[in-house]
């Protein structure tokens, strides 16, 4: 992945990293690899809100919504 612009913000420890959609959606496809799920599947423990595991439930405040994968 490459960065696209990293900056400082407003705080002296927050630093926003910009990407690409495409690598945003390649490292959102690694990740749900990472956990073994599908989109789908990852959409619908949200909707229900049950999710597998605390890695499951953050990658969803993540990627939930932004993409349809």
């Amino acid at each position: 992945m490459t960065i696209q612009e990293q900056r400082h913000a407003d705080h002296d420890d927050d630093v926003i990293t910009e990407v690409t959609q495409e690598e945003f959606r390649e490292a959102a496809y690694a990740a749900l690899d990472r956990l073994g799920l599908t989109y789908a599947e990852l959409r619908d423990m949200a909707r229900r809100r049950e999710f597998t595991s605390a890695q499951a439930q953050s990658l969803w405040v993540s990627i939930g919504g932004a993409l349809d994968l």
